[in-house]
């Protein structure tokens, strides 16, 4: 993995990430919220088991696993109301809402992290979130 661009997996993640949504959404057609939640859950964990066997890792400790670990919490819990807004709202709304989420992130990371953005980078996030806004109507 450690040759192949940043661009690469982003594309990948894309690609993938729509699909969840798709099947999250014919999923609800067969099951509570619940049960839907549980199993794409467990689901994602054996991906993350996985890949820990796969590449013999070994947990960090400390500052970094606790960290790790309310990172985990929040993905968890907004995936919770993810899947409420995708069980009640139709599809092409939530997750083009839903999908500002990087928005937030990058505000963060520019307040936070002190990260630094190109102008050209700034028009980029703000036109993705204009995008977004407007599928969402």
């Amino acid at each position: 993995m450690g040759s192949t661009s940043w661009v690469t997996y982003a594309v990948a993640c894309l690609i993938l990430w729509g699909l969840w949504g798709l099947v999250l959404k014919v999923a609800y057609r067969g099951g509570s919220w619940v049960s839907i939640y549980f199993l794409s859950s467990l689901a994602s964990f054996a991906v993350a088991l996985s890949i820990f066997i796969l590449t013999h890792g070994s947990l960090v400790k400390g500052k970094a696993a606790l960290l790790a670990c309310l990172a985990g919490f929040f993905g968890g819990a907004g995936y919770v109301f993810f899947i409420k807004a995708l069980e009640k709202g139709k599809a092409s709304v939530v997750i083009p809402l839903t999908a500002l989420y990087p928005a937030v992130t990058a505000v963060l990371a520019l307040l936070i992290l002190k990260e630094k953005l190109t102008p050209t980078q700034a028009v980029g996030i703000a036109l993705a979130i204009v995008a977004t806004l407007l599928l969402s109507l």
